[in-house]
């Protein structure tokens, strides 16, 4: 569903509000429904507990959160959404500009919680100069993992290149392993697109086809060269991963199945409920070429306006001060694989390659992802991985047959 159709009805939304009892609990849509995630849901309600506030986790499957924001829209049309809801990027902006979400400091009140969080992630939550969402979160996509034990029966060096990598993932394929786990859904397929885009393009040319749209870049030889090696990736994924969610796909790397992934940190967050170790059991490199980038997406909950009771409405100020603890921020951000979106946090508890993001972050080029709905909207991006995924999957369309499916898609939603 459109979400400017959500928009022209919403314009009803103050008659339609009819006056409900809102106790406890706290009501949360979520889409943390897998391994890792379960377990950082585990500490939220722990963290919760000891403020005696008990949460109603609404969690959705499936997706890569597509669903959960269906669920979001039916429940906003029929004018009873949840007390609080995860929602990212410039989704933010558009529910905000339906005058449907709470400010945060209207809930924590003017306090200086804004001072410890990095300019970037205050300018994802922000709508008009007001904060529209609580970040909880940061974590690093253009990641490349490595299973351990079959770099070091094989003697392979992690590739820093995309030649290196090839070759490296001819070794694998030579020795019985599958060279690249890839779960193959659509957002998936994206999240492989935009790893090869951003190295090829760069962070400049990333950032002005995929949050500018400028149809010089969209329509270049250099987008026509990024669809072409994003192929030649295919034939490293094995025969039996379509449609397998991304949790099959990091347990081939965990099970020693396969050799590499590209993925974001929260496969790491699976590992570690595994019990398994950065640097021992797996390795963590940066995608080929992307040494001086940082691919981020950043996790937040917004707040909706409801008829709601004075009890919800402390709930909601302690639900907010309790993500932005510091105690909470380690806890969680260990479970679940990203790093803290506090800048004064303590990483002595964190592994290597969350300490490495960390200090990445802070030297980079920070880019938005694409396949995780930070660079444009939920809509568009589906729009976008469509095209990218059906290319990936299919032989029927060139490489510049994809180019120009992909710059007429955006062209017509952004008309």
């Amino acid at each position: 569903m459109k979400m400017i159709k959500i928009k022209k009805f919403l314009l009803l939304w103050p008659f339609l509000y009819s006056a409900q009892s809102y106790a406890d609990p706290l009501e949360v849509l979520h889409w943390w429904t897998e391994s890792g995630e379960f377990e950082a849901q585990a500490i939220l309600d722990e963290a919760l507990k000891k403020q005696d506030i008990t949460w109603e986790n609404f969690a959705i499957v499936g997706s890569g959160g597509g669903s959960a924001l269906r669920v979001l829209q039916m429940r906003a049309l029929s004018a009873n959404p949840p007390d609080v809801a995860q929602i990212k990027g410039p989704d933010i902006g558009e529910w905000a500009q339906m005058g449907m979400l709470k400010e945060v400091d209207s809930i924590i009140g003017e306090t200086a919680w804004h001072q410890y969080i990095p300019e970037i992630v205050k300018n994802t939550i922000r709508y008009e100069d007001s904060y529209m969402a609580l970040p909880l979160n940061i974590h690093r996509v253009n990641w490349l993992w490595l299973n351990k034990a079959i770099f070091d029966e094989l003697n392979l060096v992690p590739p820093t290149t995309w030649e290196g990598f090839f070759e490296v993932a001819d070794k694998i394929q030579q020795a019985g392993y599958i060279a690249l786990a890839h779960g193959s859904t659509s957002w998936q397929d994206s999240l492989l697109f935009e790893s090869v885009a951003l190295s090829l393009l760069g962070a400049e040319k990333y950032k002005q086809a995929f949050v500018q749209f400028d149809e010089n870049v969209l329509a270049s030889q250099q987008m026509i060269d990024v669809f072409e090696q994003f192929k030649r990736l295919k034939k490293y994924t094995g025969n039996d991963m379509r449609g397998k969610n991304w949790v099959v796909a990091s347990k081939m790397i965990s099970d020693k199945k396969a050799g590499m992934l590209f993925m974001g940190d929260w496969s790491k967050g699976m590992w570690h409920a595994e019990g398994k170790a950065a640097m021992k059991d797996y390795l963590c490199v940066e995608v080929p070429g992307t040494h001086d980038v940082f691919s981020y997406n950043i996790d937040s909950f917004v707040f909706f306006k409801k008829l709601n009771s004075a009890s919800v409405n402390v709930n909601t100020q302690t639900f907010a001060k309790t993500i932005l603890s510091k105690d909470f921020q380690r806890d969680f951000n260990i479970q679940k694989g990203s790093m803290p979106v506090r800048t004064d946090m303590d990483m002595t508890d964190f592994d290597a390659c969350t300490q490495k993001a960390y200090q990445d972050f802070n030297r980079s080029d920070l880019v938005p992802s694409l396949s995780q709905n930070i660079a444009t909207t939920s809509y568009l991006q589906s729009e976008i991985s469509k095209i990218i995924s059906y290319y990936f999957k299919n032989d029927d369309m060139t490489a510049k047959q994809a180019v120009r499916q992909l710059a007429l898609a955006i062209r017509a939603v952004n008309k």
